[in-house]
């Protein structure tokens, strides 16, 4: 999987192309780094202003930041592009239609200095501003292409996955700008629209999420893909019964990537149906370490803070790698008792019924409730001895694990969990479906 790639692009990185260098396609039209240079230079914003940068579509997106960044001013990109997330991130915004042809020459400030800040989805919270530097993505960058530069090639970019958050930046639009590496501006919404896609633009590696790839083999039989050559998936993990049907269906599990905004990719793993495919493996160049707490800390070239903690539980292992053990940010108390939301969700997931499962602490009245998506098995059992018995079946499954002080009192049974665009689970949306009953 891994190789010895081609080196990037020297001090500049990701910025010395030949004007004929093609980026990608935009409605079938080529893109080129001449045509999107020029667009960056002509796009006129007073020097040093910060901007937040809503624009749908990747080019004018990349554009409109390496025009930011030329003025010296700090790209804010929001964490949708829903009014309320562009508002809270600035008041002077970008959008599309700014984005226009044109004439002149780009030349940008040291990596150092090209400043942005992503805002985090608040699916754990409320969203948080996350300030970076291009010299942090470059290095990240240069970490990606090291492992799976050669094995991609000139490979065309496919995704499922928006391009304003540091996943879909840097896979789907810096990644590939350094590279050489042809984009499509689609976001794909189901595997049909990706197949017609990759019959058009040849060899392809897929950049997606847990959410998309878990639903994709159930709208599309694998038999029926164009195979990508490789599928990444970041936003949470991946369960192991799709990573077995990617396995089984395409040759290879997706590559999952372990990180967060603030982060940026921590660890890398692919599961491989071995009793140790739930290890991850840290990306060369991150040192990771267990707090006194049992939080995972890290030492890595991406942050200015060298001793960075998570806020995730792990085990390290003797070969380098570790194992994530949920999160400490939800560990709830339940009647004075503590409790663990991800273990609880483990434990669901593993009975027959339940095909995926996501907890939440409710607190008014102080209690836990459990949103379930019911296997075939599950909402067999549903339609034949309704959703009491259900109920109350997992309630005595959990039962051999758990106090009864801390068993789920509410339960809700869906066909699917509110992931959003970005395949974030937010807690807001979960919470909702318990006030709305």
């Amino acid at each position: 999987m891994a190789g010895a790639p081609a080196a990037l692009p020297g001090s500049a990185l990701m910025f010395d192309h030949p004007a004929s260098q093609l980026l990608g396609w935009s409605d079938d039209e080529p893109i080129t780094w001449g045509a999107l240079r020029a667009q960056a230079a002509a796009l006129s914003l007073p020097l040093h202003k910060s901007a937040v940068l809503a624009c749908s579509r990747p080019f004018n997106f990349l554009a409109a930041l390496l025009a930011l960044w030329q003025r010296g001013g700090e790209a804010l990109i929001p964490a949708s592009l829903q009014p309320d997330a562009i508002a809270a991130a600035g008041s002077f915004v970008l959008r599309d239609h700014d984005v226009s042809g044109g004439n002149g020459n780009l030349e940008l400030p040291p990596a150092p200095k090209c400043r942005l800040a992503l805002y985090t989805s608040g699916s754990t919270g409320a969203p948080k501003r996350v300030e970076k530097t291009l010299a942090q993505l470059q290095r990240e960058i240069q970490n990606l292409h090291a492992l799976w530069g050669t094995t991609l090639a000139r490979a065309c970019v496919l995704s499922t996955v928006p391009h304003y958050h540091i996943y879909g930046l840097l896979f789907r639009v810096l990644w590939p700008l350094a590279a050489g590496r042809p984009a499509d501006e689609t976001t794909c919404a189901d595997p049909l629209q990706l197949r017609a896609l990759a019959r058009k633009r040849g060899p392809y590696v897929l950049v997606s999420t847990p959410a998309h790839l878990a639903r994709f083999p159930d709208l599309l039989p694998f038999a029926e893909w164009e195979r990508p050559l490789l599928i990444f998936s970041s936003g949470g993990p991946l369960d192991a019964q799709s990573a077995a049907r990617y396995r089984e269906g395409l040759g290879a599990a997706p590559l999952e990537v372990f990180g967060s905004t603030e982060t940026g990719g921590v660890a890398w793993r692919s599961r491989d149906g071995s009793t140790m495919e739930d290890a991850w493996t840290p990306f060369p160049g991150i040192g990771i370490a267990l707090g006194h707490d049992g939080a995972l800390r890290l030492d890595s070239p991406y942050l200015a803070e060298r001793d960075y903690r998570m806020d995730d539980a792990a085990e390290l292992l003797p070969d380098g790698r570790f194992l994530l053990r949920g999160r400490l940010d939800r560990v709830v108390k339940v009647e004075g008792k503590r409790l663990s939301l991800p273990q609880l969700e483990q434990l669901l997931a593993k009975h027959e019924w339940v095909s995926a499962a996501c907890a939440v602490h409710l607190p008014s009245p102080q209690r836990v409730g459990v949103v379930v998506v019911p296997s075939a098995a599950g909402a067999a059992a549903l339609r034949g001895e309704g959703a009491r018995a259900v109920r109350d079946a997992l309630r005595a499954h959990l039962a051999l694990q758990l106090e009864p002080s801390v068993l789920p009192r509410s339960y809700r049974f869906v066909e699917a969990l509110p992931f959003d665009e970005r395949g974030k689970l937010s807690v807001a949306a979960v919470e909702r479906l318990f006030h709305d009953a």
